[in-house]
């Protein structure tokens, strides 16, 4: 297995690295100028403006004759010190068939009763809270438990950032991952120590920032250890084998091995386990793993260890994967990367190779796949389609990406930690730092004009100057709230640009839109823009259009046949023109519409459906009178989004007639006199379903066998009206065999709050609740009650003042009340 490289061959890598950069650049360059066609004018004047240009691409060619000869010499010195390095020449090609998520990772996102290692600890921080030995008087000061320990001892999700919980004047808060002493000073004072028995709970991964929490506060010190070898194992197995078939006899003992130089650290096992999940179960290959992580983890528990695992990981990926993996660095600690927007900068970087029969995009999303299935990042979210929503990267792991990712050249960082000495050619640059001058952004930004990557992750005053990055193909502006119209008008000359993606204060693109004949990504949905320039249809790579609602498409849209997304669309309802253009674009695999369609469609149906027929997401905004029939036959449909005024059994059956629905959102008005009940027919595949029916009672009943896929269950209702139409609360969830996740939420009656109320909404929680902890599947549920009452004036409240209103109203029940504008919301405690 290879090793890390010795300095002198890293050196001459990064040599070659760089003259390939700067040999691509260069070509690109030139294949801009040559493929410049201005519109040349009639007559004389046509006669020397052709004559002109010839001269001009003479005089070009004869200058990229001397850069690439300059190149020749360069390769033939970097060959001669690659025989004098001795540097053997091998190259490594792995293939692997396409990959879906590892079946194995629901393992790592189990129910709360199912991780490994936290019940110690967890009963140790309660009593710490706790800690009943206290006196009276001490128990109701505010206490601070820090709980202590590096990150690489923790696994699952992070507490991420600040969190808050209170109830009454008394508080808890979690403040995660405190990187200093004076950081803690800054915010402890906004913590008063009111004698309620308020806590805070503080970690850090420094012991004397743990111990400075005290000051003048009570303080507790939990410091984190790493497992035992016995949930060191387990995690380990459940990784591995979740099938709960254990460890095969000829592998224990190497198994055993491995952990122990694991030191019982998480992160360390899981991404070991993650390497040996991806090869076969024969002894020599997991003895060789053994061997490679080398005695470091025996000896102690510090990064010098982690990072040794890490890098066996890495060196076993296939050179892609690794070019996929170390772009990363480019993301900002604990980003919430979206796996769609990762794979389409990969793509615009030229990462992903094409193979046949796939496209780049199939490709892309095995890479990610891949990367999970190793534990090289963190999955977060599981959509409908069973698609992974997003990622993050492990702070050590990024810390050690970043180092690389530096070493090479490959992404520039500047944070709030960054040095402010960066490479003379910057190849990809992330703007982190909150703390950078203006000046000092337009500076760096202005003098580099090899950046092929540019996101900005902060915001400034004054937008960045780009136009000398001729060589820029990521250009990830979205957070930039200081970009106006007149700071993009550069960006016809940017030719090389693959992947654009603008803030909302843009209301208009550039007319000559359509230069940028390489662009493959344009996301412009968070942006003002409401007409697209008609010069757009022009930009022959363009895979993905993201556009907000309601703006307007250009005539000839049917022309952008390389077109793969378009999203989120409005068509209005006399526009047959506009269906029949999208209806061209046959390559279409995601097309997210909203359509103002209120009736049927009578003789225009037809040539609707022709259109609608290839979609795969369908989202009629205004509500609708019942569900359209045509709806059926859209046989590729997988999103379904419909508000309707009202619905019966005929309607269901008509939503019954998709066969590849996988995800179904519907509103209701009005509630049919009869429960519709959803039995064993239809909807084999649908995968989440969410039924709002906000003013109204809950018509919905599952019977034995019903939607045996559904996974996602959200529903929305008002208690009193389920109970006076339909008598109970039973709406058949023990009967979803393959349900994981109910979220519900009971509304009560706006403008008709009362005690009895009140008494129905518990008890429909109450009723729900119960089916839930009884279902086999254990799923996770969340059941909520809320009320909001619209006929208290905003002027009476603020007279009577808001306690003394919700005391009137509601008899001095117990609940949070909280005033928006003219409303106030109530929730039951």
């Amino acid at each position: 297995m290879q090793e890390e490289l010795d300095v002198q061959l890293k050196a001459w890598v990064n040599e070659v690295q760089e003259l390939a950069y700067d040999i691509e650049d260069s070509i690109d360059a030139f294949m801009a100028h040559v493929e410049q066609n201005p519109d040349v004018p009639l007559g004389i004047k046509g006669f020397m403006s052709t004559k002109i240009q010839k001269l001009k691409k003479l005089l070009c060619h004869r200058k990229f004759v001397g850069k690439f000869l300059d190149f020749k010499n360069r390769v033939v010195e970097a060959n001669e010190r690659r025989r004098r390095y001795e540097v053997d020449e091998c190259t490594s090609i792995t293939t692997t068939s396409d990959l879906i998520v590892d079946p194995r990772l629901p393992a790592l996102y189990s129910g709360f009763d199912e991780l490994v290692g936290i019940g110690g600890p967890m009963d140790c921080i309660i009593k710490l809270l706790a800690n009943q030995a206290d006196s009276d008087s001490s128990t109701l000061q505010l206490k601070v438990v820090s709980i202590v320990g590096c990150g690489e001892t923790r696994h699952g999700e992070d507490l991420n950032g600040f969190a808050t919980s209170s109830t009454g004047d008394w508080y808890l808060i979690i403040i995660d991952d405190i990187w200093s002493i004076s950081d803690w000073n800054i915010v402890k004072s906004a913590f008063p120590d009111n004698n309620l028995r308020s806590r805070i709970i503080a970690t850090t991964r420094i012991m004397d920032v743990a111990k400075s929490c005290s000051y003048n506060l009570q303080c507790y010190v939990h410091t984190i250890q790493p497992l035992n070898h016995q949930d060191s194992s387990r995690l380990f197995i459940k990784r591995i084998f979740p099938s709960g078939c254990g460890i095969p006899q000829h592998l224990k003992e190497v198994s055993n091995a491995i952990l122990k130089r694991c030191g019982g650290l998480p992160l360390a096992i899981l991404i070991i386990a993650g390497l040996l999940a991806s090869k076969s179960t024969r002894k020599d290959e997991w003895e060789a793993v053994h061997n490679s992580v080398g005695s470091e983890m025996d000896q102690n528990h510090t990064l010098k260890g982690f990072r040794k695992i890490l890098m066996l990981s890495f060196y076993d990926l296939p050179h892609d994967l690794k070019t996929c993996f170390l772009y990363l660095s480019i993301f900002p600690e604990d980003d919430l990367i979206v796996r769609e927007n990762l794979v389409w900068k990969w793509i615009a970087e030229g990462f992903i190779r094409k193979e046949h029969g796939k496209r780049r995009d199939q490709v892309a999303e095995r890479y990610f796949n891949d990367l999970i299935n190793r534990n090289m990042i963190q999955a977060v979210g599981v959509r409908y389609s069973g698609n992974i929503y997003g990622c993050r990267v492990h702070d050590l792991v990024l810390d050690i990406i970043k180092s690389l990712s530096a070493e090479i050249n490959f992404v520039t960082v500047m944070d709030n930690k960054s040095d402010r000495s960066f490479p003379m050619k910057i190849r990809r640059l992330s703007l982190q730092a909150s703390n950078l001058e203006d000046q000092e952004m337009q500076k760096l930004v202005s003098s580099q004009s090899h950046i092929r990557s540019f996101i900005m992750f902060s915001d400034f005053k004054q937008a960045p100057d780009l136009v000398n990055l001729y060589a820029l193909r990521v250009l990830d502006l979205s957070k930039c709230s200081c970009l106006e119209n007149s700071h993009i008008k550069c960006l016809i000359s940017l030719f090389q640009l693959r992947y654009l993606s603008l803030p909302c204060r843009i209301t208009e693109l550039p007319e000559q839109i359509g230069n940028l004949q390489h662009l493959e990504v344009l996301n412009i949905s968070c942006c003002q823009i409401k007409r697209l320039p008609e010069s757009i249809v022009k930009l022959g790579k363009l895979m993905c259009l993201h556009v907000a609602s309601g703006v307007k498409l250009p005539d000839e849209i049917g022309r952008m046949q390389t077109l793969q997304e378009l999203e989120s669309i409005s068509i209005p309802c006399n526009s047959v023109k506009l269906v029949e253009e999208i209806g061209k674009l046959t390559r279409l695999r995601r097309l997210a519409v909203e359509t103002g369609i209120t009736v049927e469609l009578g003789d225009q149906e037809v040539r609707y459906r022709e259109m609608l027929v290839s979609s795969l997401r369908l989202h009629i905004k205004n509500y609708i009178y019942l569900v359209p029939k045509w709806t059926k036959m859209l046989s590729s449909l997988v999103r379904l989004c419909l508000s309707v005024t009202g619905i019966e059994e005929g309607d269901i059956h008509v939503l019954k007639g998709i066969p590849t629905l996988l995800s179904l959102r519907l509103e209701l008005k009005k509630p049919p006199q009869q429960r519709l009940v959803i039995g064993s027919e239809g909807f084999k595949y649908l995968n989440e379903l969410q039924f709002f029916c906000s003013y109204s009672a809950m018509p919905l009943r599952f019977a034995p066998g019903a939607m045996p896929e559904l996974h996602r269950l959200r529903l929305e209702f008002q208690a009193r009206e389920t109970m006076s139409m339909y008598g109970d609360y039973d709406f058949g969830i023990q009967h979803l065999s393959g349900i994981r996740d109910i979220r519900v939420e009971i509304k009560a009656e706006i403008g008709c709050f009362s005690r009895d109320t009140d008494i129905e909404s518990k008890a429909a929680k109450d009723a729900i609740t119960g089916a839930c902890i009884i279902h086999p599947n254990c799923p996770v549920f969340n059941v909520q009650l809320s009320v909001t009452m619209i006929y208290i004036p905003k002027e009476r409240a603020q007279l009577i003042g808001l306690q003394s209103a919700t005391n009137e109203v509601n008899g001095g029940m117990e609940g949070t009340f909280i005033a928006y504008g003219n409303t106030i919301s109530y929730r039951p405690s």
